[in-house]
């Protein structure tokens, strides 16, 4: 059993999809499942790593409140543009926020439109997303791995258009696709799979 730092019912069918795929015997419990009641976790740290351990470590002193011993697992992922010296890392999920609360009408998708403008003239267009994945065990003890997807910037929106948004202008190396077109066998190759499947198969390993 482990419980999966999330109350996002598609995340946590995917975790299972990939556990299931992996054929490896770990039941996952969300927060929803825990019933969770501590409202969101604020992000505070300066890196993922910093911010998967500090979702990892609220949910351990949760779970020890309430007499849960399961292994815990977080994560947090973010897009890195070379020409904008790392931009958009940690704030990749809330890159527009600011735009959006000051104007109503914005499209949902801002976010996107602010990085191609960011981008417009600049020929250096390489960027990559990383995860960074942690399990916390109920000794409060973690390990952690990370995994990597290299491409580029396109220079307009490919369509269609939804979360997460970004996937809509990231390209992948050696590829003439982007993120959103990929199909659910495609992504299983990308950074966020990668991440949690080493983890979860060292995970397993211990049991």
């Amino acid at each position: 059993m482990i419980i999966f730092g999330t109350t996002n019912e598609r995340k946590t069918q995917d975790l299972k999809n990939m556990i299931k795929k992996l054929e490896l015997d770990i039941e996952v419990k969300s927060l929803a499942d825990i019933r969770w009641d501590r409202g969101e976790i604020q992000e505070t740290g300066k890196t993922l790593e910093e911010n998967s351990l500090i979702k990892a470590t609220a949910i351990f002193n949760f779970c020890k409140d309430n007499n849960i011993n399961y292994p815990i697992l977080t994560d947090d992922a973010g897009l890195f543009v070379e020409s904008l010296n790392g931009e958009l890392g940690i704030y990749t999920g809330r890159y527009a926020d600011e735009e959006l609360k000051q104007e109503l009408t914005l499209p949902k998708h801002e976010c996107v439109n602010k990085l191609i403008r960011k981008l417009n003239g600049i020929t250096n267009r390489r960027a990559y997303y990383k995860c960074i994945v942690i399990c916390m065990y109920s000794d409060g003890t973690y390990f952690q791995d990370s995994g990597l997807s290299y491409g580029e910037i396109t220079e307009s929106i490919v369509e269609p258009i939804k979360k997460p948004y970004f996937y809509s202008v990231f390209k992948l190396i050696n590829t003439d696709k982007t993120f959103n077109l990929f199909n659910e066998e495609e992504l299983n190759d990308s950074y966020r799979y990668s991440a949690l499947s080493k983890v979860l198969v060292k995970l397993d390993k211990r049991k």
